[in-house]
């Protein structure tokens, strides 16, 4: 049996060529299904390909399609047209094969619409599409395939909307790899960690900002890695809810009554969880005097009296939230506080570099007077 890619290699070159468009490669692996099974719609397959390759091209460098519904033939004028081979080169002998590749494609669409019964429902003459016939239109067709791949070797497509290989673009990769500074935050503010790039060929001031997600930059630069911490987030997961589920029985036990209620819809307990309240009189506020002293010491002060006394009585109530039993020897647990207690100092208006650093802080202070306190009024004791 011959070989498609040996008969006719501009197919599969072609879908090489963009290897990211799925479009072309389920257009080169239905036409080869059809070629090595001697199926009678192989005509439809060359046809098709051919547009989408034309299609692809148009999309490389930007330019819209001739109309809503073009034909093979104003497909082909376009994008040869947009690899600075249009029609008007008539004069030269480049010219005038071009233009017989033209009517080539004419001849695709006339043919397939005589001889074609099974894309269009007429009634016979499959025995007229012989071997040999089918194998005139897939050498017209890699004619063209190689005309277009040619022309464009050597010209620079859109880079905004390239389906290319980010392995084609190596000398620009290169040049970029090499002026490039780049630094790297995690952004905990919102209910999940937050990864900014910062790229720059200049001053810091003009950096180009990326965020993305964790899972995000996974899934789009390596899939394995993604799969493997998707199965380890599963069993992370399924603890973290016993977890949650065992704490909160223990703690429906001894729960505390607040004299005010926090602005905060309730979550599972699992996440951090900040409560921002005017007036906090519960387990901790024995701690009030000494976080006050530990803030200022730290530099956050708000200027408004109220505002300062909000801020206390709110990481008060934030650490009370996000207190678990024996939370010293579980780092999940000190995270947690660290987090919620970082929320609560930017909504006051902290920095974020600020608050991390605040934050991280007032985990060992209140570590310091688990020690310290009287059994009673221990923290980690709800």
């Amino acid at each position: 049996m011959d070989n498609l890619d040996t008969l006719a290699p501009n197919y599969r070159r072609s879908q090489q060529r963009w290897p990211d468009a799925p479009t072309l490669a389920d257009g080169y692996d239905a036409l080869a299904i059809c070629f090595y099974d001697n199926a009678h719609g192989l005509i439809e397959h060359v046809k098709s390909f051919i547009e989408s390759v034309c299609r692809t091209i148009l999309i490389e460098f930007g330019r819209p399609e001739p109309s809503n519904n073009p034909t093979s033939t104003q497909l082909l004028v376009a994008a040869l047209d947009a690899l600075g081979l249009s029609k008007e080169k008539r004069a030269t002998k480049l010219g005038a094969v071009l233009s017989g590749f033209t009517r080539l494609s004419d001849a695709l669409s006339k043919m397939r619409n005589d001889t074609g019964p099974v894309a269009h429902g007429k009634p016979g003459f499959l025995d007229s599409l012989t071997i040999d016939y089918t194998r005139a239109f897939l050498h017209v067709g890699d004619a063209i395939l190689g005309i277009l791949l040619n022309a464009l070797e050597g010209k620079d497509p859109d880079l905004s909307s390239t389906h290319e290989s980010y392995e084609t673009f190596q000398h620009y990769n290169d040049r970029i790899d090499r002026h490039a500074s780049v630094w790297v935050r995690v952004d905990e503010e919102g209910d999940r960690p937050i990864i900014v790039f910062s790229v720059t060929t200049g001053s810091p001031e003009d950096a180009i900002e990326l965020r993305l997600e964790p899972s995000q930059l996974l899934y789009g630069t390596d899939r394995q890695a993604y799969i493997t911490v998707l199965e380890t987030a599963k069993v992370v997961s399924a603890v973290a809810v016993d977890e949650a589920k065992e704490e909160k029985e223990k703690e429906e036990e001894t729960v505390s009554e607040f004299d005010d209620t926090p602005s905060v819809i309730p979550v599972d307990s699992v996440g951090p969880v900040t409560a921002v309240m005017s007036v906090y009189d519960g387990t901790f506020d024995t701690l009030r005097s000494g976080l006050q002293t530990f803030l200022a010491l730290e530099g956050v002060t708000p200027t408004v009296t109220t505002d300062r006394e909000r801020l206390i009585d709110s990481l008060l109530a934030t650490v009370d939230t996000n207190m678990a039993l024996d939370w010293r020897n579980r780092e999940p647990i000190q995270a947690r506080i660290k987090v919620a207690c970082k929320r609560v100092l930017i909504r006051f208006g902290t920095e974020s570099e600020k608050a991390d650093e605040v934050a991280k802080g007032i985990v060992t202070w209140l570590s310091q007077q688990a020690t310290n306190e009287d059994e009673d009024i221990s923290i980690g004791s709800p």
